[in-house]
């Protein structure tokens, strides 16, 4: 019997996590918003001096949970829509709901560093509204750095 305990366990486990991995349907579709941005490294925001630009940021997310789109003139890249918390995570209001994981292609804008940068964008549904940040995961031992904030509107 504690064998089939122990299967058991294992099984809801494994279903619990794959059902976490299923994006929400109400974020399914087009989002789009803008927000100031100042750098993708805290040098380019020194750089910029503070001036910020407004970048504008589209995302499309699809029923598979795949996510394109673009922040300001960089494209999304192999980036994914997952589940980022449960219940338990909820009622400890531990992490945001729903979590990006992938890479944005291109510049941000005309004075933002070029390249492929990997991103990770924690996001929460407020009710019409996506609300979020955007970093920018450098590896290593350094530090997520945040360099957009995000509320999106259904398009």
């Amino acid at each position: 019997m504690k064998n089939i305990s122990f299967f058991s366990m294992g099984a809801a486990l494994t279903l619990a996590s794959v059902a976490l991995s299923i994006p929400d349907s109400r974020l399914v579709g087009r989002w789009q918003g803008t927000d100031r941005y100042f750098g993708l490294s805290y040098e380019e925001g020194l750089a910029a001096r503070g001036q910020a630009q407004e970048v504008e940021v589209n995302l499309t997310i699809s029923p598979d949970g795949t996510v394109g789109g673009r922040i300001g003139g960089a494209e999304l890249s192999t980036c994914r829509l997952e589940a980022n918390r449960g219940w338990l995570g909820r009622m400890l209001q531990v992490k945001t709901d729903f979590i990006i994981h992938g890479k944005m292609v291109g510049r941000v804008s005309a004075n933002s560093e070029i390249g492929t940068h990997t991103i990770s964008v924690p996001l929460d549904l407020d009710g019409n509204l996506l609300d979020g940040s955007v970093f920018v995961m450098r590896g290593g031992l350094s530090y997520p750095y945040p360099f957009l904030k995000l509320r999106l509107t259904r398009q």
